[in-house]
């Protein structure tokens, strides 16, 4: 399938990253009625397999021939463990928190690019890392560093879950000169509920409370069909016109999207310090995506 023109390739980023913004607050939500946070993604990810599963092999979509690659399995390693350290990191922050953490991602793949594709970093794109540096500084301190509270504990998770999102945006666009969007967006799904197996069994082992109150199965099937299989299907194949930092700065859009949610819903806020740190980060994205304007086709010979 030939990729997508630039403007549709935006278009199904920005898809994307709509919904995914609904996942923020809908995870943090759904945590509530559950007995363990880790089981609970394993959940929503067999539901994201089965209904995944289902559709690419009716369409004939999908060979598992490509799970026979280890870079794939390597890939929903990845993913996978971004989830775990944002589900635990959401039991000691804020949804709106962790949206602005880990969508700081865009710094990270401007660098990870640089040296996987020889995108050169500019000065505004330096400007940028720096800028955001500065906001998550300003953001998980919220209004004083402390290393005793929860919270900035669970910050600094979220934050490092950002980091493993851009290796995985990096490793998805690279391997696209390969499998096609389904194909990657499909394995992806199902590679990482195979990992999450290993800590399920380890949390199964140790005793822990695998409860599921009966108003999590919505939250389940929402992330689990929605937030997963729709929206990884829309990002993947949004990669495919755009460059590895474009499309991790468009995802900015999840901030605005949870941050909506967060605070009509949830009844979140954001103290002054934290809210002069969302606009560096905010700053520092539009910064590090004003310096990557060459087309899909130029970042790294991937399309």
């Amino acid at each position: 399938m030939a990729a997508p023109t630039y403007s549709r390739a935006v278009l199904l980023t920005v898809g994307a990253s709509l919904i995914w913004g609904t996942s923020f607050p809908g995870v943090k939500w759904g945590l509530g009625y559950v007995g363990n946070d880790v089981v609970f993604l394993w959940l929503r990810f067999v539901v994201a397999t089965a209904v995944t599963l289902s559709i690419v092999l009716w369409l004939r979509r999908f060979s598992f021939s490509v799970l026979r690659q280890p870079v794939i399995w390597l890939i929903g390693g990845l993913n996978a463990a971004a989830f775990i350290t944002q589900y635990i990191g959401l039991n000691y922050t804020t949804a709106s928190k962790t949206a602005l953490l880990v969508d700081i991602n865009v710094v990270a793949v401007a660098i990870i690019s640089y040296f996987v594709f020889s995108e050169r970093i500019g000065s505004k794109q330096a400007l940028g890392i720096t800028a955001g540096v500065a906001g998550v500084v300003l953001l998980t301190s919220d209004g004083g560093i402390s290393f005793q509270r929860s919270e900035f504990v669970g910050d600094l998770m979220v934050y490092a879950c950002g980091w493993l999102w851009a290796l995985f945006i990096v490793m998805n666009k690279k391997m696209l000169s390969r499998f096609s969007a389904v194909e990657l967006s499909s394995s992806a799904i199902v590679t990482s509920t195979v990992w999450l197996i290993i800590p399920v069994a380890y949390l199964f082992h140790a005793g822990a409370d695998f409860t599921v109150e009966a108003p999590a199965w919505g939250a389940l099937f929402y992330l689990g069909v929605v937030c997963t299989s729709v929206a990884i299907l829309l990002w993947a194949m949004g990669l495919e016109g755009v460059s590895a930092t474009s499309s991790a700065t468009i995802m900015l859009l999840e901030v605005i999207t949870a941050l909506v949610i967060s605070i009509t819903l949830l009844e979140e806020t954001l103290r002054t310090v934290a809210i002069v740190g969302a606009s560096f980060v905010l700053v520092a994205i539009y910064l590090v995506a004003s310096g990557d304007r060459r087309p899909a086709s130029m970042a790294g010979g991937h399309t």
